[in-house]
């Protein structure tokens, strides 16, 4: 058998074996230059998304004008999976998710196709922006504050955002970097005086403010360029434009009749770090590039740009990504050595130290083999593949003992040690290759698993593949050399270790044989008692005793305070807000026992944001009366309080700002699938009688032990006035379009240009100062008909309120309304909520009482997904295992009966997580 042969071969040859390690390790280290560290492995985007621009118009004008012509195109779409559409006031974003697989070039030309057949899109409205998404991770935070002004804030921000794009970093995304406009506010008195309005001014801005190339100057000597540069880009320089002109040649300039001036466009996110303010960059890496060397190139250049920067300039790091793959890059390395040396120590008493030597040298050499091969298909050292490899020291330590133990015990009956390790690894082959195979049977199907969690854990089964092939060459091929000679030459036993091997001989010939016999005798009292233990151990499964956890993710070394005022609220009461989270922080902190900056690394406060870690919100997501906190505590492993421990003791501290509507506290998860623990969508009826459902729902969790962060996605949204044309109106010659244009440019403010300047673009806005706030303020517009007819706004409209809502999404043309909510591991799981308010009712009420469908979303859907995958996975994996050992034993019947104890390992798994406190998982 050439299998034999080549096993012979490698025994007895004096160098194969060691040139064979040699060229493992070789390989291994190269490998192990090629794989990239991260946090998680990387995966693919089957995602789409469009951006949709509307300045002034309402949550429901978008959801009905532009959102809906979109679903119907989008219909014809192949290989669609769903379309999720959430409308803010004055904007919109779009997700498409494909199918899995799916060409998403030609997906991206399609949907680009789709968006500019829509004919109907509002005038007004930007074009929108379409593009495909990629997947990237975060690398770490930086920001940069202190007592500076707003741009000399961004220039320094741009000026450490190019140098390390520069450097190689795949992007940044900047936040608190508030967008400049150049406001020209004309009084309505002025506009009437002149026979202008505000549109008619914008024009002339438009026509005036122009760089135009002039053609080319060609002499004898040398071609000249000619070009004429009048673009404004400065108030000073647009103030000097012509507005007017008479045959005398007078000229009225901008800066005649207009307060011209430069100011932060409304509603936009603000950061501050203690009592200054701050612009947040979020350093991301792209697929194909290793963590912990970009965040290395982050920070060797933020210690150069700090050496040239004035010293009151903040430039802190924190949230850094690095540091979690760091740890688990360690914690391998902790569990390798510490799995060598257990291994040692075991085979030391055993075997002796000779063959425990090379045995265990096999962990490190097997590993290096696996990371080659992992190098050679794409993987990465991650903490899916360093778990996957962590749990192959086992597989590692087992193969090579079952080889090295039958070498001893052929050598101590009296065969010579190089005809004791060829003879061992002659015979163990084959029941070692089929427990190979039949590990590798239950792993690979892992394979099938499908969506965002397939990608997730794909590198599982493909790492414990290289591992055991890895094995099975270090296993067979390169320890029975090792053995030959390590066997010869051991030398006569100590006395401890006869005595030993008389003791464990004595009990394995004595008690362990008497117990064997007792159980085969008891045969039916045997199976008896496994099959109890077993259905004990399914009960405590199903009644809840043991929890399950879906996808464990470390504890983040962040936490959040999201809180919302009502609507229309002022700006200033939630930088008040801010202030309060971020002095009742410090407070929890000496509460605790702590010194200033001893757990609290790091505090942020943002105005006009929420932090997406709770609901369904996008990150970009702006109003006024928005704002969250962030904290990074000290390391997890550094410190003794928990997280929920410090958001408890944050809780206490804080005095809560009359007018907030919600506060919420919660911790983000390092990795793992998007979305919440607990999603509950509602969809099918209004948005009112949705909103109620929702708010019953919230209410019911909240009450709930273990529920944190519990919120919907329908937020209110401020007070809104409807416009209503009247009979007199229209025959003044105003039509709601044009009534629609004059009330929007008075507030919001013609758009005259779009100024490239330094790193930004300026919008040059023209407005009335005096369009005063509220109903009162709108009543005293006046508006000008086409014909030149002017009269009070109340003399052509009817004015009606009504509350809306600020953001409303849809999914596949549906309004749904998400419940969400994220739970503490250690007191509940969301599974038990799920059983919980399937139990008592809560879901049959809501579909009674509000007439709502209810399915769940999030994580909840995902694991659904997964389990279904993971059982067909299952079914391939023990079709897999009975071939391999229906090939072994040549019998049909007897795989099963090997087979028949799978079951019974699961009372082992259940008893371990019990004892430790741990929860079943989907790693269980």
């Amino acid at each position: 058998m050439a299998a034999n042969r080549m096993l012979v071969f490698f025994a007895r040859h004096k160098v194969a074996g060691n040139l064979l390690m040699a060229l493992m390790i070789l390989f291994g280290l190269l490998g192990l230059t090629q794989l990239n560290r991260q946090l998680m492995p990387d995966f693919t985007l089957e995602q789409i998304q469009i951006d949709i621009t509307w300045p002034g118009a309402s949550t429901q004008d978008i959801e009905s004008n532009v959102i809906e012509p979109m679903e119907r195109e989008f219909m014809l779409l192949d290989n669609l999976d769903r379309v999720y559409a959430t409308s803010f006031e004055g904007r919109a974003v779009v997700q498409l998710d494909f199918d899995y697989g799916s060409n998403m070039a030609k997906a991206l030309t399609d949907v680009q196709s789709s968006v500019a057949r829509v004919a109907t899109f509002p005038q007004e409205m930007e074009r929108p922006i379409v593009r495909l998404l990629t997947p990237t991770e975060v690398i770490c935070n930086i920001e940069i504050s202190g007592p500076f002004t707003e741009s000399a804030l961004k220039a320094y921000a741009w000026e450490i955002r190019n140098a390390l794009l520069q450097r190689g970093v795949s992007s940044i995304r900047m936040s608190g970097l508030r967008k400049s406009e150049l406001r020209v506010e004309v009084p309505a008195e002025t506009l009437r005086r002149l026979d202008l309005t505000l549109d008619e001014i914008a024009q002339r801005i438009a026509r005036s403010s122009l760089d135009l190339p002039g053609g080319t100057l060609d002499t004898d000597r040398i071609s000249r360029q000619i070009r004429s540069e009048r673009r404004a880009r400065t108030a000073g320089e647009l103030g000097e434009l012509e507005v007017l002109s008479n045959e005398s040649g007078e000229r009225l300039q901008l800066k005649d009749i207009a307060r011209i001036h430069e100011t932060a466009a409304d509603g936009e996110v603000e950061r501050r770090v203690g009592e200054h303010a701050s612009i947040n960059m979020n350093v991301r890496r792209s697929r194909g590039v290793d963590s912990m060397l970009a965040q290395q190139g982050v920070e060797s250049y933020l210690d150069e740009f700090r050496a040239t920067a004035p010293a009151s300039l903040k430039v802190e790091l924190f949230d850094v990504f690095a540091d979690q793959v760091t740890q688990r890059v360690n914690m391998l390395l902790v569990n390798g050595a510490g799995g060598l040396l257990l291994v040692l120590a075991v085979l030391y008493v055993f075997l002796g130290g000779r063959p425990a030597f090379w045995v265990a040298i096999g962990i490190p050499i097997s590993f290096l083999a696996a990371m080659a091969g992992m190098a050679a298909i794409g993987l990465s050292l991650n903490m899916i593949s360093m778990f996957a490899l962590i749990m192959g020291i086992g597989i590692i330590v087992d193969d090579a003992i079952v080889v090295s133990e039958h070498a001893g015990t052929l050598y101590n009956s009296g065969v010579p040690g190089g005809k004791a390790a060829e003879r061992a690894a002659r015979v163990m082959f084959p029941p070692v290759l089929a427990a190979s195979l039949t590990t590798l049977a239950a792993f690979l199907p892992i394979l099938l698993v499908q969506e965002e969690v397939g990608s997730v854990v794909k590198e599982l089964p493909l790492t414990l593949g290289f591992v055991i092939a890895a094995s099975l060459v270090e296993c067979f091929l390169v320890l029975p050399m090792h053995l030959r000679t390590a066997l010869t030459k051991q030398g006569k036993p100590a006395p401890w270790r006869i005595r030993f091997d008389e003791g464990f001989a004595r009990f394995r010939q004595g008690a362990f044989t008497r117990m064997l016999q007792t159980a085969l005798r008891q045969r039916y009292a045997s199976v008896t008692t496994a099959v109890c233990l077993f259905l004990l151990s399914i009960t405590m499964m199903a009644t809840g005793r043991l929890g399950f956890d879906f996808f464990p993710a470390p504890e983040s070394d962040l936490v959040f305070a999201n809180f919302s005022f009502t609507p229309g609220a002022p700006r200033r009461e939630s930088e008040i807000m801010v202030a309060e989270l971020g002095r009742s922080s410090r407070a929890a902190e000496r509460s605790l026992g702590y010194a200033p900056g001893e757990l609290i690394y790091f505090g942020v406060g943002s105005v006009a944001t929420r932090d997406p870690g709770v609901g369904n919100a996008p990150l970009e997501v702006s109003a006024d009366h928005l704002g969250v906190y962030t904290i990074e505590l000290a390391p997890g492993d550094t410190r003794e309080v928990r997280n929920e421990a410090f958001i408890e003791a944050w809780k206490r501290e804080i005095t809560r700002s009359p007018g907030v509507e919600k506060l919420i506290f919660f911790s983000r998860q390092v990795a793992g699938p998007p979305g919440n623990d607990v999603e509950l969508s509602l969809s099918g009826a209004s948005l009112e009688d949705m909103k109620a459902a929702a708010v019953y729902a919230a209410g019911w969790l909240s009450a709930v032990p273990g529920v944190d962060s519990v919120d919907d996605d329908l937020p209110r949204g401020k007070q809104e006035v409807l416009l209503e044309i009247t009979p007199a109106g229209e025959a003044m010659g105003f039509s709601a379009a044009e009534v629609a244009r004059q009330v929007r440019n008075a507030y919001e403010g013609a758009l005259a240009d779009r100024v490239p300047r330094d790193e930004e673009e300026l919008r040059v806005l023209v407005k009335l100062p005096e369009a005063g706030p509220g109903e009162a303020g709108l009543r005293s517009l006046y508006l000008r008909s086409r014909s030149g007819v002017e009269a009070p706004l109340t003399e052509v409209v009817d004015l009606r309120q009504r509350v809306g809502f600020s953001q409303i999404r849809r999914t596949d043309g549906v309004r749904q309304v998400t419940v969400s909510a994220d739970i503490n591991p250690t007191m509940t799981t969301s599974g038990q909520v799920i059983r919980a308010m399937q139990e008592q009712g809560v879901m049959r009420t809501i579909r009674e009482q509000y007439g709502v469908a209810i399915n769940f979303l999030g994580r909840a859907e995902q694991q659904q997904m997964a389990l279904e995958d993971f059982q067909m996975a299952a079914m391939v994996a023990l079709g897999s295992i009975y071939i391999v050992l229906a090939w072994v034993f040549a019998r049909y019947a007897m795989p099963l009966v090997v087979m028949s104890v799978i079951p019974f390992g699961l009372v082992g798994a259940i008893l371990g997580h019990l004892a430790f406190g741990f929860n079943l998982s989907m790693f269980s």
